[in-house]
Parts: structure tokens; sequence; C-alpha cells
């Protein structure tokens, strides 16, 4: 096995490793086995950092100081086309503006909700989302280390499809543990197009970009926050029985069109990337 095949399974059965064992913590927490509560607010921070320290171990055991300089430069690759950053922000919107129009078209009536809303703390909690919620905790290990191995050796359709699967995967437990939805098939099958589709639009961004994590955690943070303002400002789209699927299927469609961007590029569409981390790095 070689050495992007070795790190490739090892950082998956850390990240997915790191998801259950905090699952398992809430076992032991019900057996008052623990000196501590697994749902508080230090435990829900840290329960998404997983993929990003599963990510640091694989490089740092499989590729040492190089695979390390490797990871930092993709995180910390600020130099974006200005046009590819202002899409990673307005993608989000667009999708959840599409997601309001067909839930008011299937005649839900939305309210504007305004109450405990105000511009500084909107701010915040982007920033918040950023830290808190997932992508900086997640993307340094989907995006930053494991999607250009995987491009290398599988191109794009695999490796977005892969990620989009291990990433449904090891989101479970972490719902599980903290019964944040009703874990049903229905909702199961709605969340895993979600992730299999969103995998390919951080692919498409990941490959415009020339391989950098930094647009990934932006991208992530803006769809994440953007679900928020939805249901915030309007929350009747989390009461209707079927936002979730109508939310699945507008990212679909997305992917879809990602999808055929890519596959107009015969570069891209092997998963070749004008890739100056790795350029430098080697």
């Amino acid at each position: 096995m070689n050495k992007s095949n070795r790190s490739s399974l090892l950082f998956v059965v850390l990240a997915i490793g790191f998801s259950y064992s905090y699952w398992g913590l809430f076992f032991l927490s019900d057996q008052e086995l623990l000196p501590f509560d697994p749902s508080s607010d230090l435990m829900g921070a840290l329960r998404g950092y997983g993929p990003s320290l599963a990510a640091i171990i694989a490089a740092a055991v499989v590729y040492g100081r190089n695979g390390l300089r490797e990871l930092w430069m993709r995180v910390t690759m600020w130099r974006i086309p200005l046009w590819l950053l202002a899409s990673a922000i307005v993608v989000p919107v667009l999708v959840n503006l599409v997601l309001l129009f067909l839930v008011h078209s299937a005649g839900v009536d939305l309210v504007l909700n305004l109450k405990s809303v105000s511009l500084p703390k909107l701010i915040l909690i982007f920033f918040f989302f950023a830290i808190v919620d997932g992508p900086i905790g997640e993307e340094v290990g989907w995006r930053g280390f494991l999607l250009p191995r995987l491009l290398e050796k599988h191109g794009v359709i695999f490796a977005s499809a892969l990620i989009g699967v291990v990433w449904f995967v090891w989101h479970l437990p972490l719902y599980v543990a903290t019964e944040r939805f009703d874990i049903t098939l229905d909702f199961l099958l709605s969340y895993l197009f979600n992730n299999v589709a969103f995998s390919f639009l951080h692919t498409w961004f990941f490959l415009r970009s020339g391989g950098s994590a930094l647009l990934s955690i932006i991208f992530h943070t803006a769809g994440n926050y953007c679900v928020f303002l939805s249901i915030t400002l309007f929350p009747e789209v989390e009461q209707w029985p079927f936002s979730q699927h109508l939310y699945a299927g507008i990212l679909v469609v997305a992917a879809i069109f990602a999808g055929v961007s890519i596959w107009r590029n015969p570069g891209y569409r092997e998963g070749k990337q004008n890739d100056c981390v790795a350029n430098k790095v080697v």
C-alpha cells in the first residue's frame, strides 16, 4: 500500500473513531463512569475537531514534517481570486433563498422573525460557526488532507462521492449522541444526499482555488450560517416536514452544475488541479 492510500485509510479510521468515541462518552456518562458531562458546551465545541486532529496525526505519521507543512499551507492559502471567494458565500445564500421561495410556493406562510436579532450578534455568530460548529475542525481534514490524496489516485467523482459518504458516517454518532435530530430512514437518506452533494461543491471550489482548504472553511461556514439564518428568521421552514428533502434536492441540482463544470475541463475531470501547495512542498 502506497503512502497516499495508507495515509487516507489512517485518516478515515481516526476521524470516524474519534466520532464514535464521542458517542461512547455518553454511554459511559449514563453508567456514571465519567467525572465530567459530555454534553457540556466545551465538549460540544471539541467534538467537531476529530477530522482536523486525524489529519494532523496521519500527516505526521506517514509524511513527517513535509506532510504537516503541506497541511498548514493548504489551510493558510489565502490568495484566492475575489470572485471565487465571493462565490463561496453567494452560493449558500442562493441555495437558501431558493429553499425559502419553494417552501413559500408550497403554501407555507413565512413570517419574518426579528426578535432577539441584531447585526452585531449576527456577525459574532458567523465567526462562532466557523470555530465551534465544524468548519475549522472538519475542513482541515476533509479537504485539507483527504481530498487531494483521493483526487490524485481516483479522480473527481469517486473522491467527492467517497468523502460525502465518509462525512455522512462521521456525523451520525454525533447526532445520535446529542439527540439533535430524529434519526429515521427518511432523515438518513436526505442527509446522505445532502453530504454527497455538498462534497461535490467543495471539490469544485477546491479545484478552482488550486487546492485551498481555507476556501472550504469559508464555504462550509457560509453554508451552516445561511441555514441558521433561514430557520432563525423564518421558523416555519424548520417546522415544515419536507424542508430537509427540499434542501437536499436543491444541493443535488447545484452539485450537478458543479459536476458538469468540472467535466468540461479535462484536467479537473481527472482530479488534476493547479496544486500550488503540493508543487511547493515537492
